[in-house]
């Protein structure tokens, strides 16, 4: 979809991703060692009372799934941003998660790009909000080059 195709208020919704204990070590082994995302004797005695997913990990497995979607498709150049991030609920082992994206705003940037800013909202199988994103994204504008 190029740029002129999005509105406001458009929405996506992902399949859901289920986060098992193994990716979730997987991933903060690499990218956010923590002591509560990979030692799950010294997370027990953390707040979380257990392992937990780096927030950085929850929005990954559920950008993934919007990409798959194929929504941004070619005429994606890129994020540019985001203005905010809100991780709510930690996420546990074998939690399910879906993902609601919302156009929150388009923005001509020139004849041939536009901004998209872009509302994540994560769930979990309880219907919880565990996460909640903004993003700005620019695409191209193929019906006014």
């Amino acid at each position: 979809m190029d740029f002129s195709t999005f509105y406001d208020g458009q929405s996506f919704t992902t399949e859901s991703v289920r986060v098992t204990k193994d990716d979730i070590f997987d991933f903060a082994t690499r990218y956010d060692p923590q002591y509560f995302h990979v030692n799950e004797g010294k997370a027990m005695n953390s707040p979380y009372n257990g392992i937990i997913a780096s927030g950085f990990h929850t929005i990954s497995v559920v950008w993934a799934k919007f990409i798959g979607m194929d929504v941004l498709g070619k005429d994606c150049l890129g994020g540019v941003g985001a203005e905010s991030i809100i991780w709510k609920e930690p996420v546990r082992p074998e939690d399910e998660l879906t993902g609601h994206f919302t156009v929150k705003d388009k923005q001509p940037l020139s004849n041939n790009r536009g901004l998209l800013t872009i509302m994540i909202s994560i769930l979990n199988g309880s219907d919880r909000e565990v996460c909640h994103a903004t993003v700005k994204v620019v695409l191209k504008n193929q019906k006014e080059e």
